[in-house]
Parts: structure tokens; sequence; C-alpha cells
């Protein structure tokens, strides 16, 4: 038999939680899902359009922009392979927007396959900035933190307290795009800032897998997937699928 789970549902499994705000930045879009008793709130979820791949996109750019770039072919040498390493290992995420831009940042050196060595400095700050203020990649949409906020206003404005007050009271980073250094505390402070103390955020060390881990778990627990047979899938088709997603 399939099974079909949303990967924020299986992410939420993998934090041993029935309940909260699930946060996945992946490859290309950024999704905020609430979840009330391993039921997805859809009509309250936010998705952007921006995830990792645009990161390692920007700092692309970036890089091959340095007037002290010395390589032999720019190009050929910095591939995405290359760059996402660069991005993955050195990373960071600003304390504010403006930390971004103003801080003083030393140079750090990373060595290429070939030996060649790119200097990265400022650029490791502003490939994750893009998630939290899409402009500077000349997007028009909201950022990360802007949809989570909203998503917890919505909670609030439209579900009784009790209700609202379990699923915001644990936001759950996931996703390899939230691994940078400095993600959880940039996210936790302009999270704090709107919403008060009330919304803890955490970003679990194993988050880079959780949807994995969660899907696991979910296999296990008897009655929780709702499986589709071969025998039923010949009968009705895909449509049999989609009623019984999560």
């Amino acid at each position: 038999g399939v099974s079909y789970m949303p990967q924020e549902f299986a992410s939420l499994l993998g934090s041993a939680r029935t309940s909260g705000i699930i946060v996945n930045v992946g490859a290309s879009y950024t999704s905020v899902v609430p979840i009330y008793k391993l039921n997805i709130l859809r009509q309250f979820t936010q998705v952007i359009p921006i995830g990792g791949r645009d990161c390692t996109a920007t700092l692309s750019a970036l890089l091959l922009s340095r007037p002290d770039l010395n390589l032999y072919h720019k190009e050929h040498d910095l591939t995405q392979d290359v760059v996402t390493d660069i991005k993955e290992k050195h990373g960071v995420v600003a304390k504010s927007s403006k930390d971004a831009m103003e801080r003083e940042v030393k140079d750090i050196t990373y060595e290429l396959p070939d030996c060649q060595t790119v200097n990265v400095g400022r650029e490791r700050f502003l490939c994750t900035e893009i998630l939290f203020n899409p402009h500077l990649a000349g997007r028009t949409h909201p950022g990360m933190t802007d949809i989570i906020s909203t998503v917890i206003s919505n909670l609030r404005t439209d579900l009784n307290p009790t209700e609202s007050e379990e699923i915001t009271k644990c936001v759950i980073l996931t996703g390899a795009g939230t691994m940078p250094m400095g993600m959880c505390e940039r996210v936790k402070d302009e999270i704090g800032r709107v919403h008060g103390d009330g919304v803890k955020v955490i970003a679990p060390p194993e988050r880079r897998s959780i949807a994995w881990m969660g899907g696991s778990i979910a296999t296990s627990v008897e009655g929780l997937l709702a499986w589709t047979m071969k025998e039923e899938y010949e009968e009705f088709g895909p449509d049999i699928i989609h009623p019984r997603c999560y």
C-alpha cells in the first residue's frame, strides 16, 4: 500500500509533538504550517517561493562580483556544488538586517577542490539574509519571519485561546535551509519583538532529516496513516488518494 504525508506533518512527528508551527526552509520554498492535534490547519498555512537554492544563487553572484576573485575559470570553478558547500559550512544568519549590512567582517579562506582559494566575507551573511528580506534578491513577497508572524496573529484572532496557545507556544525550524548558525536566534528575536515571550522557537539538532524520522515513526504507529492498497488504486484511480491525505 501507499500513504501520503506532507513533509511538515512528518517533521512534527519527528519532534515528538502533536501540535505546533512547523517552519520548513526547503530548496525552493519556505512554508509555515500550523498543526493542532495532528490536524494540519491549511487555512492558516503560508508559503513563500524562496529557499536554500536562492541563498546558494545569491552567494554565487556575490562571490563572482568580488574584485579580488582570482580564479582560472570563475564560472567553472564556482560550481553549484562548491557554492552550496561554502554556504553550508560558512553561512551565517546576522542578528538583524542592519547587522548583516554594516558589521565588520573578516574574510575566511575556502579551498576549492583544485587547491585554488576564494575569500568569503560579508557574503556569508548576505546569502542567508534574503530569507528575511527577499527584496535583496529582487523579490516582492514578505520574508520568513513576516509570514510566521502572520500565521501566529491569524491563529490568535480566529481560534479560541486554548487552541491558539497550544499551537503557537512552539515554533519548530526544520529543513536544510535552517541549518546556518544564528538562524534560531534571529527568528526568536524577531518573533519575540512582535508576539512576546509566549512563543518558543526551537531548532532541533536533527532538523535537516527530522521529516525522515517522523515518517519512520508514522509507519510504526498503527492507525496513524491512511493506506491505499493496490487493488483500491486500480479500481478508483488517483482520486482515492487525495481524501486520505493529511
